[in-house]
């Protein structure tokens, strides 16, 4: 129980300082062009890999985890977006569905786990 508290709060904290620091983030790390796509694009292959697992997995939380990461990859799309072009929109959009998806992980944290039948 302490550990899922613990977990809720860090992201939480996670949440707060995107909210307050992100914009500056993205924009620091929208100077590195060619570096920063690169990350972004490896991420989202990390995160494809994510979202595929999770939906062969299926169960309760299925789409749960699914709405989680496709956020994350909206996340990354508009970051690529603005390091490509930058526009007001592209920031502001990286910044909502990194929060989106880090909210619908604080959500998920909070339901109690499944009971299993023997």
């Amino acid at each position: 129980m302490l550990a899922r508290v613990l977990e809720a709060a860090l992201i939480i904290l996670v949440m707060l300082a995107f909210v307050f620091g992100g914009r500056a983030w993205v924009s620091d790390i929208a100077q590195f062009h060619g570096f920063t796509i690169g990350v972004l694009g490896l991420l989202a292959v990390v995160v494809l890999s994510a979202f595929r697992r999770s939906y062969l997995a299926g169960g309760p939380f299925a789409r749960l985890r699914a709405a989680r990461d496709g956020a994350f990859l909206a996340a990354i799309a508009a970051a690529i977006a603005f390091v490509v072009a930058p526009a007001r929109w592209s920031l502001g959009a990286t910044i909502v569905a990194v929060e989106l998806g880090l909210a619908v992980e604080l959500l998920s944290r909070c339901v109690p786990p499944l009971e299993r039948n023997p």
